[in-house]
Formats: C-alpha cells, sequence, structure tokens
C-alpha cells in the first residue's frame, strides 16, 4: 500500500488500489451505426430492447465504494456506445454525487474527480458545452477525417451521413473553450494518404489528436489466422506506413504545435518514464462498469468468460484483488519469444492482448497483429524519434543526452531535471566551460548552464 502524500488539495490520504474507471451508462447503445464498431456486437449480451441504462443509485452504491477504494486518484472515463444518449440531467447528478462524496472524504478541492467522455459529438450543444467548461470535462470527439472519409463508415442508422453534425458539436466546444481532443479511427477510408490526413486535421484547429488502428476479424471468424480481417481493417503494412508518414508530417508541421497520443508516449518512453497508454504499458486492466453494474478489466473484454462481479453483490476491493484480474492484467506479459528477443519490446511490451487474439486467438505467448508494423517503423525511424524526443525535453526541462535514450530503452531510467544536472553541477563545482553533467559533451555553459 502507497502512502500519498503532498497532494495539492487533498487531505493526506493511503488509497488501497489507485484505479481507472470506464464506465458504459448506455451500455454499447448508440444513435450511429458505424460498420467497424465493435460495440455493437456485445447488444447480444445486454440487448438494446431493454434499453440499458445506469441509474443513479447504482453509480452511488459503485461511487461509495471506489472512493474508499482509490481516493484520491479519482478518474472516470465516459463511453459507450454513445453516452450523451443519458442526457444531461444525469450527468449533472453524477457530478452532485461526486462532490457529495469528495466532502464525505474530506477532500479539499471542488472538483477531485477527473472527467472525460468520449462521443460521436452528433448531439451535443451550447448545453453540453457549457456543462463540461464547468465541470472540467475532457471531452473526446470521435472523427475519421474530412467528409468523404468520415461518413464512409460512420452514419446514421437510416444511412445518412454524420461529418456535418460532428463539425457542429465540436463548434459548441470550441465556442465554451472546452478541451477537447479528436480520435480518429483509422481505417480503409483514410490510410491511403496519412501526410493529408494530419494536415487536414492541423487545418481544423485540433491540436490534440488520437490515432486507433481498426483491426477486427470478420463475424464468426475466431482470429486473423483465418485470412478475413473486416472489410476495414488495415494491414500491418498499412499501420506501419501510417505511422512513418504521419511522423514526418508531424515533423513539417512542428512537434511543438501538435500532440499526438501514440507519440507522446512513445516520447515518454524514450525518457525513461512509463506509457499513459494501456496498450504500450507492462501490465493492463482498469475497471469498466457497465450500466447493471457487472465490472469487467477492460472494454475490450466484456464477455462472461472475463465478468469480474456485480457492484450490487461484491466488493470493489475483491474484484481488482482478485485471481481473475491479476491473471488478466498479468497475461500481457506472458510474452513471445520473438517479443522477448526484440530490440523495441520497451517500446510495445507486446501490446494490446486484443490485437494478440485478433492475430492468434490467444493472449499469453502470442505475436500482436501489428508487430510488424512496429518493427517496420522503428528500424525506420528511430533516429528521427531520437531527435524529436531530445527537442520535446529540452522544452520540458528534462535532460535526455542522445546516448542515453537507447539505454533508456533497455533499462527505463528515470530521466534527470534541469534542476537535478544544476544540483550536480554545483556540487562538483563544475565551471561554465566545464563538461556538462549530463554527459551530452558540450561544454556546460552551452548546454544546461544556460
Amino acid at each position: 500500500m502507497q502512502q500519498i502524500s503532498n497532494v495539492t488539495g487533498f487531505s493526506n490520504l493511503t488509497p488501497q488500489i489507485p484505479v481507472g474507471v470506464l464506465v458504459k451508462p448506455t451500455s454499447s447503445r448508440c444513435n450511429l451505426n458505424c460498420s467497424y464498431c465493435f460495440y455493437l456486437s456485445k447488444a447480444e449480451l445486454y440487448p438494446w430492447g431493454k434499453h440499458p441504462k445506469l441509474t443513479i443509485d447504482l453509480y452511488e452504491e459503485f461511487l461509495e465504494q471506489y472512493f474508499a477504494m482509490s481516493a484520491p486518484f479519482l478518474s472516470f472515463a465516459w463511453q459507450g456506445g454513445e453516452p450523451t444518449i443519458m442526457g444531461l440531467d444525469f450527468y449533472e447528478q453524477i457530478v452532485t454525487l461526486q462532490q457529495k462524496y469528495a466532502h464525505k472524504f474530506n477532500l479539499m478541492r471542488s472538483n477531485p474527480v477527473y472527467n472525460s467522455i468520449q462521443t460521436n459529438g452528433t448531439m451535443l450543444n451550447d448545453d453540453w458545452a457549457r456543462f463540461f467548461k464547468q465541470n472540467n470535462f475532457l471531452v473526446g470527439i470521435s472523427l475519421d477525417g474530412p467528409p468523404e472519409q468520415h461518413d464512409l463508415y460512420r452514419q446514421d442508422w437510416s444511412g445518412r451521413p454524420t461529418f456535418d453534425k460532428v463539425m457542429a458539436g465540436i463548434e459548441f466546444l470550441r465556442i465554451r473553450d472546452v478541451p477537447f481532443n479528436v480520435l480518429t479511427v483509422v481505417n480503409q477510408s483514410n490510410v491511403q494518404q496519412p501526410k493529408k490526413l494530419l494536415r487536414w486535421l492541423a487545418q481544423q484547429g485540433f491540436t490534440h489528436i488520437q490515432f486507433i488502428p481498426l483491426m477486427e476479424i470478420s463475424p464468426n471468424m475466431r482470429s486473423a489466422d483465418t485470412r478475413e480481417p473486416s472489410k476495414e481493417s488495415l494491414t500491418p503494412n498499412q499501420w506501419g506506413y501510417f505511422l512513418s508518414e504521419v511522423l514526418e508530417a508531424w515533423r513539417e508541421i512542428g512537434v511543438d504545435k501538435l500532440r499526438i497520443r501514440w507519440f507522446d508516449d512513445v516520447i515518454h518512453m524514450l525518457w525513461g518514464l512509463p506509457s499513459e497508454a494501456c496498450i504500450l504499458a507492462k501490465k493492463c486492466g482498469y475497471i469498466l462498469l457497465e450500466h447493471n453494474g457487472d465490472c469487467y478489466p477492460c472494454d475490450f473484454f466484456v464477455e462472461p468468460t472475463q465478468l469480474l462481479g456485480n457492484i450490487r453483490n461484491d466488493s470493489l476491493v475483491e474484484m481488482i484483488t482478485s485471481e481473475k484480474f491479476k491473471n488478466f492484467s498479468e497475461a500481457k506479459n506472458k510474452l513471445h519469444k520473438d517479443c522477448r528477443e526484440c530490440e523495441w519490446i520497451t517500446l510495445c511490451y507486446g501490446e494490446c492482448p486484443k490485437y494478440r487474439i485478433a492475430n492468434t486467438g490467444k493472449i499469453s505467448h502470442s505475436l500482436p497483429y501489428f508487430c510488424p508494423s512496429y518493427k517496420q517503423f522503428f528500424s525506420n525511424n528511430y533516429s528521427k524519434l531520437e531527435k524529436v524526443s531530445i527537442q520535446r525535453a529540452r522544452k520540458a526541462g528534462i535532460v535526455v543526452p542522445p546516448d542515453t535514450l537507447s539505454a533508456n530503452i533497455r533499462t527505463r531510467t528515470k530521466p534527470m531535471t534541469l534542476d537535478d544536472i544544476r544540483s550536480i553541477a554545483k556540487k562538483n563545482n563544475v565551471g561554465r566551460n566545464g563538461l556538462c553533467p549530463c554527459k551530452s559533451g558540450r561544454k556546460y555553459k552551452r548546454c544546461c548552464g544556460d
């Protein structure tokens, strides 16, 4: 159990298990019929005819256990399906409950809970935007590119395009200055011209972008061993090419002008820091709360064999400490022989278990579907990533000399800050013309001492 201290705005608390939560308040129910959406298949498990909907009472049952277990680390991601189907009044009650429990647990900040919401954006208006701004919600908007790309697969249930509604929703967020990012699913509609796609996103004024590669298996097919991924899915070669081209376009546009989630995570790992995204982390797993109280370790694994329990009948702590959750979390570490010998393993860690299952039908000791993509990308672009990493580190006040980046890949050494370097220089009486303690080989005055 780790003691959490000196956290601004919080009383001194000791969380039993700090863990994030993803909530599906309407299960997979959605107002769109995107042809590549794997969530739609979950209607078999939670039928839409029963109008799945999370009640305030059930959420409060979860919230009380979650605060006791995880405070002051409290994070909710609201997703679906389409979470705005619940209506604005629901989220107003949610925030009120969060504040109630913050007071009960003596959390001193007015908004101690981190909330984000992933939406298709088609139902947003000024009321939603005002609420998000007032309550510090981070908003994710699904947008696959310009209309000819976005509308190919992202249509409503009547087959009508949705691009214009999404852009209108984004405009409401901009007017209210709501922080948002754009999530782009990379598929057969937009994979062919990566540079053009990134430039288009940048021209729209989007500064925070996340690319998700699409890989879904056709219905009734167990894995890619059958050679039948869905028609919208990428090949490994396409995803590797896409990453390489986007990196080039990003550098041309300016790496300080755009934040691209996957590249941010890789750069953090080059610095010796952990990835924020679970797909590149050593272990995975969080709490997914379904509308009826069922809990799972991941939204990709909402299936009967992975059910951890139900919050009405089971303790949240017991679910998180159960053998089932532990086995799921640690399955990612059961790497294929090729992974263990791969020079890029600590920039990938065998990637997301979903892509291992998609490739071979199993998680353990299995190569992910996009393994060739990453080998292709890192082999061709590592030196470019080093340059971007050093550039970004300098502006962040972190010192990462070029000759330590490769070592960080192997050892995950925590980087030193400029203050660390200057403290070492002072302690060792390094003069302005002496070699910089960061081991860059440059004079201190022209390196970390300027």
